[in-house]
């Protein structure tokens, strides 16, 4: 009984919350170009541009509903990295999709500059004498086929659940959410409500329907 009852739960809860990312999703298609797209950054980047992450992966792709999202990426990108207050670098792109890393540059380079780090990313062809943008030009050579294993640090993953993720020993974690965890499981879940937080900050503006320079200003401030 108490079994059915937490799934039962559990399903309601994912319902709702879908349901809640549905409506900001569908107001986003309303929106002007700029508007649009500066919107759909912040609410795929909100941890990012709100510094509880160092690193965001966001793909951005043409569709039926947009056919020139990434003119308006290509138009827009500068502006949009002064308003988030972020580098970004093109991990991967063709004709219909672009995969972006947004970061904030000190905290990569804490990341790539930390020794246990550096040893697990030699494993990968990175080495202690390259640049940032050496290593995230090594990280972008790997997105040939598939996203490398490795770019978790870089988003701010544990090391230690990056390593046992690629090992696969039994392909269960203490915790998922942003990452599969298999270690310090409530830091990772103090983690995942501040990157929960940051994204309602983006949701409930798009919502109210204040203006993306008014809700990156919140985000970034």
């Amino acid at each position: 009984m108490e079994d059915n009852l937490d799934n039962n739960n559990e399903t309601r809860h994912n319902s709702m919350k879908k349901t809640y990312l549905m409506e900001p999703m569908k107001r986003l298609e309303q929106l002007d170009d700029y508007d649009y797209i500066l919107y759909k950054l912040l609410f795929h980047g909100a941890a990012t541009f709100s510094k509880e992450k160092p690193a965001s992966l966001i793909t951005l792709k043409n569709s039926t509903k947009r056919l020139d999202v990434l003119l308006l990426w290509d138009k827009y990108k500068d502006q949009i990295g002064k308003t988030t207050k972020t580098s970004y670098y093109e991990m991967k792109r063709d004709e219909n999709h672009v995969v972006i890393l947004f970061f904030h540059n000190q905290l990569l380079e804490t990341i790539i500059e930390n020794r246990d780090n550096i040893e697990f990313l030699e494993i990968f062809g990175y080495n202690s004498k390259m640049n940032l943008i050496e290593v995230l030009k090594h990280l972008s050579s790997r997105f040939v086929e598939q996203c490398p294993h490795e770019v978790g640090l870089f988003l701010g993953y544990h090391l230690e659940d990056v390593v046992e993720y690629i090992k696969e020993t039994d392909g269960k974690g203490i915790v998922v959410g942003y990452w599969k965890v298999y270690t310090k499981a409530e830091e990772a879940i103090s983690k995942f409500k501040r990157y929960d937080q940051a994204r309602a900050k983006v949701t409930e503006g798009i919502l109210s329907g204040l203006s993306p320079m008014k809700t990156a200003h919140i985000l970034v401030s």
